[in-house]
């Protein structure tokens, strides 16, 4: 299977939007007492009965510790060749390389910082906490593996063991419940379930190259185990013990020590409490149907991937991995599968980002190597095809559910020039990764993103910023008096047909006030919205749309908005004679970690007193010729109610749609045959 095909993707989603880092609830206990393991203890914790340790043991036996380390360096060496060199095709990684030797680091949309001689691990250079954690967690080790690996320079090598053995000696367990500097009201940051994990990962990457350096001496590889001990130790010992995505990312780090070094004694006891630890909080922070209760694709990526790679790794050992762990595993794929975007990213909910500007080859699109690997991983050709768009391996259904996630997907085709809404209704995340959003949707057609959502922006360095886009009002959906809604999601219920495709949710949104979104997908080419403020709170009730950056025409005037491309566009129109006013909202755009753009927003406030009801039409259309388009509610129906008609018109074509909430039913009948 192909897990490190998909580095560049797990690179923007881990890398770059991994952790909020902790809550402050999260800080490491402290009633067990931890101490480093010494170098020259760690022949002790190996089992030299092991095939290939035999002259390492006889060493240990002779109290050669000398002998005993260079013995034990050759055999990691033989244990893991030295692939060839890269040679100069590589040469793209030299400059960042080059920069972490004179210790230059540089991460996220920030400009790099220079550590100086001396390293301060805990330094704050730009602002942002994910920083200082991503050099924690030794994000910079990979730039100098690959170009020692396509050079041979030494100084690569140098580096990693410098960095390596300062971070080690400024970071022993005894301390580890030190207060950062700046953000005091964390201990023990080094040391947090997420940086343990992740550093363990990095470490024994890294390990399988730079071992065969000049500067990968004897004396360091003891140094090197001890640390390795000690990240599996503080894990045993303290583990994260919540549901959620580090808890997993946690255990990855202890699999990925024991599958590298099997040589410790306690690998195996280690991996079938790491196993153990997984399943528990892989199973319960995920749903029974395949999403991660954080609701945010990166997250939902990273845990999958920590998933399947700790699946595989157990086989190596022997160790079963029960059917539940494997069929949710299996589940997981099916919602990327579905939810996947006609560019083959994830939807941006919560915090989420996706690409921008995409490569024509399509082996190289966000989430292309994940499903090849999901069809390699169950022998399913269902996912490949979603890959390769191979129409002939592709189900007839295009829409599809996810009840318990509150996670639906609306599609007329698989291809290029599909019609794509994506909704969002789900249950509280189980971490700050979520949004106060519910209802919201993003909508792509005919080759262009037309209203995506507005994006997180940031973790850390503007505090405003992210509060910005959190907002309730900058998403997609309703609010009363512009304040943020509370996430108490309801799913009433969907139907798909070959005509029309429905999908009905409620959030508890504000005290006295129940946000109904009902929507239609006539005849697979457009959307009517039906959203419902049901109860009797007093205030402003808007509903909020936003477009892609771009131009734009909004006639406040005549209820009506639609973006002006040349390609394809989408026309937002309010009921013709209903009761609400139109305005223009500011507007943002966020598509990655710290970038953002402005776009055009706008919101329908209604002039009544609650309930209150809107009807919009979303049309999607070819061109900048706007098709004729018109919705109307029957009289009979009254805010609140369980069976609702309308009369809606585009395209040359007149549909009464409908539902009907107590037998859980919709309809879409042509009306001018």
């Amino acid at each position: 299977m192909r897990i490190a095909d998909s580095k560049k993707l797990l690179f923007i989603f881990i890398i770059l939007s991994i952790s909020f880092t902790i809550a402050a609830g999260e800080n490491i206990r402290s009633e067990i007492d931890l101490q480093s393991l010494q170098p020259d203890e760690i022949f002790t914790k190996l089992d030299l009965s092991k095939i290939g340790l035999e002259w390492v043991k006889s060493a240990v036996k002779c109290n050669d510790r000398a002998r005993a380390r260079e013995t034990l360096l050759a055999y990691y060496r033989k244990q893991y060749p030295l692939p060839p060199s890269a040679g100069q095709n590589r040469a793209a990684f030299f400059p960042t390389a080059d920069s972490i030797v004179n210790h230059v680091f540089q991460w996220g949309p920030y400009e790099p910082a220079d550590y100086g001689a001396e390293m301060n691990w805990e330094w704050d250079p730009r602002g942002d906490i994910e920083w200082v954690a991503a050099v924690y967690r030794f994000y910079w080790a990979r730039s100098l593996t690959d170009a020692y690996l396509a050079t041979r320079d030494e100084k690569y090598a140098r580096a990693f063991v410098e960095l390596t053995a300062d971070w080690i000696r400024k970071h022993p367990l005894q301390n580890r419940h030190k207060t950062h500097p700046v953000y005091t009201h964390w201990k023990g940051f080094a040391w947090l379930d997420i940086q343990t994990g992740i550093r363990a990962q990095s470490l024994c990457r890294a390990f399988k190259t730079f071992v065969h350096a000049e500067s990968f001496t004897p004396q360091f590889l003891a140094v090197f185990l001890a640390s390795l001990y000690d990240h599996q130790i503080k894990t045993e010992k303290l583990p994260m013990g919540q549901i959620h995505n580090k808890a997993v990312f946690e255990q990855r780090g202890v699999i990925d020590i024991c599958s590298t070094f099997p040589e410790f004694k306690d690998s195996r006891r280690w991996m079938e409490l790491a196993l153990q630890r997984t399943e528990e909080t892989f199973l319960a922070q995920t749903t029974t149907d395949g999403v991660q209760r954080e609701w945010s694709g990166g997250y939902h990526l990273g845990v999958l991937r920590d998933a399947v790679e700790i699946m595989q790794q157990m086989q190596t050992f022997g160790i079963v991995v029960s059917d539940a762990y494997r069929e949710r595993v299996r589940k997981m794929y099916d919602y990327i599968f579905a939810i996947a975007t006609p560019d083959l990213g994830f939807t941006m909910f919560g915090d989420a980002s996706r690409p921008i500007d995409l490569p024509t080859d399509r082996s190289r699109w966000p989430l292309y190597n994940t499903l090849i690997e999901a069809t390699e991983l169950f022998n399913d050709p269902k996912y490949r095809a979603r890959a390769m768009l191979d129409r002939t391996n592709l189900p007839k259904q295009k829409s599809y559910a996810f009840p318990e996630a509150g996670m639906y997907v609306l599609r007329n085709d698989w291809g290029p020039d599909q019609i794509y809404l994506a909704l969002h209704c789900s249950p509280k995340g189980i971490s700050s990764h979520d949004q106060p959003d519910n209802g919201t949707f993003e909508l792509y057609a005919y080759g262009r993103w037309l209203m995506p959502d507005t994006g997180f922006y940031t973790y850390g360095h503007d505090p405003a910023g992210r509060a910005w886009h959190r907002q309730t009002k900058v998403h997609q959906t309703l609010t009363l008096e512009g304040k943020d809604s509370n996430i108490d999601a309801r799913q009433l219920f969907y139907d798909f047909s070959d005509t029309c495709d429905t999908v009905v949710v409620e959030n508890r949104s504000y005290e006295n006030l129940i946000h109904r979104r009902t929507v239609w997908f006539v005849e697979k080419k457009y959307f009517v919205l039906l959203d419902e403020a049901i109860g009797d709170a007093k205030g402003d009730v808007d509903l909020h749309f936003q477009f892609a950056p771009g131009d734009a025409v909004i006639r406040t005037e005549e209820k009506w908005a639609s973006t002006a491309f040349d390609d394809a566009n989408v026309l937002v129109r309010a009921e013709s004679d209903a009761a609400v006013s139109m305005e223009e909202e500011e507007g943002w755009f966020a598509w990655k970690y710290g970038s953002r753009t402005p776009r055009k927003a706008f919101r329908f406030r209604h002039e009544n007193a609650m309930p209150a009801t809107f009807l919009t039409m979303l049309v999607p259309y070819q061109g900048k010729e706007q098709p004729t388009v018109s919705a109307s509610r029957y009289e009979k129906f009254k805010n609140g109610d369980a069976i609702v008609e309308i009369k809606t018109s585009a395209f040359g074509k007149t549909w009464k749609i409908g539902r009907d909430l107590g037998n859980r039913t919709a309809w879409c009948e042509r009306q001018d045959q």
